[in-house]
C-alpha cells in the first residue's frame, strides 16, 4: 500500500516537470499566459490534490487522529494512575496514622500495666512487711509474758523463802504460792 502511494506521488509530482521540458520556451512558457497550459496545469492540480485527499490527506489524518487518541487515553491512563496512587496514598497515610496510634496506645497500655505492677509489688511488699511486723510484735509480746512469768515465779520463790526465813516458819511451797498470787494480784489491782 505505501508503495502504491510513493508511486503515485511520485508520477504526479513529475507530471508537470514532463510538461515543462516539452515545451520549448522554457522558464518564459511559464510565465507566460496560455489558456491551454493554464488549463492543464489546473487539471493536473485539482487531480493532485484529488489523489493527495485521496491516498496521503486520509492516512496523515487517520494518523493524526490515532496519535491524538492514543495521547488521550496516555493522559486519561496518567490521569487515572495518578488519581489511584493518590487514594493509595491516602490509604497508607491513613494506615500509618492508625499504626502509630495502635503504637502509641500500646505503649500508654504498657506503661500503665508496669506502673500497676510495680503498685502491686509496693503493696505486696508493704503488706508482707506489716505481716512480718506484727508476728514479731506477738512473738516479743508472747516472749515478754513467758519472761514475765518466770520472773514472778523466781520472784514468789524468793520472796517465799526470805519470808519463810524472816518469819522462821515454815510454809508449804503451796501455801507460798497461793499467798505469792494474792498479793500480785492485789499489786495489780491497785495499779490498774
Amino acid at each position: 500500500m505505501r508503495l502504491t502511494r510513493y508511486l503515485v506521488a511520485g508520477a504526479l509530482l513529475t507530471l508537470p516537470l514532463t510538461a515543462f521540458a516539452s515545451e520549448e520556451g522554457g522558464l518564459g512558457s511559464l510565465i507566460s499566459i496560455e489558456p491551454g497550459s493554464m488549463l492543464w496545469t489546473l487539471i493536473t492540480f485539482v487531480l493532485l490534490l484529488l489523489v493527495l485527499w485521496k491516498f496521503a490527506w486520509g492516512p496523515i489524518v487517520k494518523g493524526l487522529e490515532a496519535r491524538e487518541n492514543r495521547i488521550k487515553g496516555a493522559i486519561e491512563q496518567a490521569e487515572h494512575d495518578r488519581a489511584e496512587s493518590e487514594q493509595l496514598l491516602r490509604q497508607y497515610e491513613e494506615k500509618l496514622t492508625a499504626a502509630s496510634a495502635e503504637i502509641a496506645e500500646r505503649l500508654a497500655r504498657a506503661d500503665r500495666d508496669a506502673k500497676a505492677r510495680i503498685e502491686q509489688a509496693k503493696e505486696q511488699a508493704r503488706e508482707e512487711g506489716e505481716k512480718l511486723l506484727a508476728r514479731a510484735k506477738q512473738e516479743i509480746e508472747a516472749q515478754r509474758d513467758k519472761v514475765s512469768a518466770e520472773l514472778r515465779r523466781e520472784v514468789a520463790d524468793l520472796a517465799a523463802s526470805v519470808a519463810a526465813a524472816a518469819i522462821g516458819e515454815s510454809f508449804t511451797s503451796e501455801d507460798q504460792l497461793n499467798l505469792i498470787r494474792k498479793r500480785l494480784a492485789q499489786l495489780e489491782e491497785q495499779k490498774s
